[in-house]
């Protein structure tokens, strides 16, 4: 209160003797100088003594302020060595707490990267803890999978201990771990025990399904079996879909004791199955043809039907063709010496001693050895049509039993993986024996269609080659015979010479064009005068059709048709209005172009040409040397009088 005081004196001196409010004294308005002079004065008197009472107590708290504040001095000035040995004392303290302080800061820093480093520790550690558990979990896998079917039940409850042991929560890790490490040493006591074979309790199914109690001898991957009351001794073997053991019989008494005495005495000699058991499987495999074919379902039976149809007709086709008779090229040349002498008794007695299919056409030949040489030609080669008729027939049948008896195993296919199917939908995937019988229908019709076809296609190839052997030894023979008669006419009129015709005596048709007048188109059908025996005027063909240069593709179409010929003709030849040889145009051609086109135009073939009195021989060698399938024949006047072609197969001409 006292301080209060003295501040309070000491500001009211200060604004008393200020400048400032003096000024303010002096500027005063105007308006109060205006006021009457006795208020002035009496004003001046009042404040006068107010402001002189004002100073009196301002100076005496003035004066007692002072007073104070050198009393306070004092006794700050006593008191300040006391608090400044205090205050260093305190300074001195907090250096020390501070230092306390950052030793502890660095302890905990310490503990905070020992705690990071405890915690990187026990994240490692479980880490490695579940690795193991999960190495465990995969061996225990592993382990099971190896177990021979028989040792399945003896492991039983360890495995499964240590299977669920992860999955029981009130187990802790480390009984889990107990759990699973106990296959270790379960694992470990099998290594031993596989070393000398092992023995042990269980049961095991028979082939009908009983269980039945008795005892295993385990020997490397060997385990034998015996009931308790020594019915069933065998080998085990796990069956698809089954967790039981399965009872193999030994097939032999001898076995069977065997393994019987090894079982109980744990001596003696263990019959192996080097297989392993696959001996067994095999051996289940294997059927009869019967049960083979019973298989393949109700498509089996046609399939053998059509293959017993295939056979008969094959074997009857055999048969016939093999015991038909071909005759000697010795005979056959005895004949046609005796057709060139003109002997009709030698010749008659020689085509008697030929037999089969061969003589019969020569006999049918010689009977009408003085028609024409056309004649006979055609008479003869009718007779090869028939046995070739009768050669082939029913061979077609055993070509259609080669191409249906495949589609007949498709069908089966077909049908067995329908069957498949169906079971499928009823039983699933994952039975494979289930699926067997649509399997085994799909494939075994295949296979008994394939038996069927390759056969019949190789039985066909060959009784159809035999045939075709037969009929070219007709038709050898039939050529053979026809050239020699063509050789030597075997006419009884007194003549040798064939007549033919010649340009100048034919009988012609003419046919106005456009009324142009111009000839288009010869037919020759008149006789002319006759040729040496051996020549190609004697030989050759007088049936043709000769057409003007100058004629169009539609004159010589309308005359081919109108003619009477027919379709026995297939070359055109082109002579010029003299009747000369220019080319000749095959008939097909004709039809391709069209009909306003001049024959003239067309690309014309001109093969080389012989004259009436060429050699025959000359014809021959003609036709070998240049390879063309006939030849013009020309008269002294380079004239078309016919042409030769070359000899077919069967006597006859192209």
């Amino acid at each position: 209160m006292k301080m209060k005081n003295i501040f309070v004196c000491c500001v009211v001196l200060v604004l008393l003797n200020s400048p400032a409010f003096s000024a303010e004294d002096q500027n005063e308005p105007n308006s109060v100088a205006a006021e009457p002079n006795a208020a002035v004065s009496e004003q001046d008197d009042v404040a006068g003594n107010n402001f002189g009472h004002v100073l009196d107590t301002a100076q005496q708290q003035l004066k007692d302020s002072l007073a104070e504040l050198s009393r306070l001095r004092e006794q700050i000035a006593a008191e300040t060595i006391p608090l400044s040995r205090k205050l260093s004392e305190l300074e001195n303290e907090l250096s020390d707490v501070r230092l306390e302080y950052q030793k502890e800061t660095s302890i905990l820093d310490s503990r905070t990267l020992d705690l990071s480093n405890l915690n990187s520790e026990i994240k490692s550690r479980q880490q490695e803890a579940a690795y193991i558990s999960n190495l465990l979990g995969e061996y225990i896998r592993n382990f099971e999978s190896r177990l021979h079917i028989a040792e399945i039940q003896r492991y039983r409850q360890p495995l499964e201990a240590a299977r669920l042991a992860p999955e029981n929560s009130n187990l802790s890790e480390q009984e889990i771990f107990q759990a699973q490490a106990e296959i270790l040493t379960v694992s470990l006591d099998r290594l031993f025990d596989s070393l000398g074979g092992a023995r042990f309790e269980g049961s095991a199914s028979d082939s009908s399904g009983s269980i039945h109690h008795g005892n295993f001898i385990l020997l490397g991957p060997v385990a034998v079996f015996q009931s308790d009351d020594n019915k069933y001794v065998g080998t085990i073997e796990q069956r698809l879909g089954s967790l039981e053991p399965a009872i193999v019989e030994f097939g032999n008494p001898a076995d069977a004791n065997a393994a019987s005495k090894i079982v109980s005495s744990l001596s003696g000699l263990l019959p192996l199955d080097p297989t392993l058991g696959n001996a067994h499987k095999i051996e289940q495999t294997k059927e009869t043809i019967v049960e083979h074919i019973k298989k393949g379902g109700v498509v089996m039976y046609p399939i053998f039907a059509l293959a017993g149809a295939a056979l008969l007709v094959a074997l009857s086709k055999w048969f016939y063709l093999s015991f038909m008779r071909k005759p000697s090229q010795k005979r056959i040349r005895e004949l046609l010496d005796a057709v060139a002498k003109h002997d009709d008794k030698a010749v008659r007695e020689k085509v008697r001693a030929i037999k089969g299919p061969v003589g019969k056409m020569l006999s049918i030949g010689v009977e009408h050895l003085n028609e024409p040489r056309e004649l006979i030609e055609e008479v003869m080669y009718e007779d090869v049509l028939a046995a070739r008729l009768r050669f082939n027939s029913f061979l077609p049948f055993v070509a259609l039993s080669a191409s249906s008896a495949p589609l007949l195993g498709l069908l089966g296919t077909v049908t067995g993986i329908i069957n498949t199917f169906k079971l499928m939908t009823v039983y699933g995937s994952g039975d494979i024996k289930t699926l067997s019988a649509g399997i085994s229908e799909a494939l075994i019709t295949t296979e008994y269609g394939l038996y069927v076809a390759i056969p019949s296609l190789l039985i066909y190839a060959f009784l159809s080659r035999k045939a075709r052997g037969l009929v070219d030894s007709m038709e050898k023979a039939a050529t053979a015979f026809i050239n020699q008669v063509s050789k030597t006419p075997y006419r009884h009129d007194g003549s040798t010479n064939i007549s033919v015709e010649t340009v100048g005596q034919m009988r012609e048709t003419r046919h106005n064009a456009g009324g142009d007048g111009g000839e288009t188109l010869s037919i020759n059908l008149a006789p002319a005068r006759p040729y040496l025996r051996d020549s190609a005027g004697a030989v050759m063909n007088t049936k043709l059709l000769s057409v003007e240069k100058t004629a169009t593709v539609a004159q010589a179409i309308d005359k081919i048709r109108t003619s009477e010929f027919g379709h026995d003709i297939d070359m055109v030849f082109i002579v010029d209005k003299n009747g000369k040889y220019t080319g000749h145009v095959p008939f097909r051609h004709l039809l391709i172009w069209p009909e306003h086109t001049s024959i003239e135009s067309l690309p014309c073939a001109k093969s080389m040409s012989v004259r009436v009195d060429t050699h025959i021989s000359e014809v021959h060698n003609i036709f070998d040397r240049h390879g063309i399938g006939s030849v013009p024949v020309l008269d002294f006047n380079d004239k078309l009088v016919g042409w030769i072609a070359r000899s077919n197969g069967n006597g006859g001409q192209k």
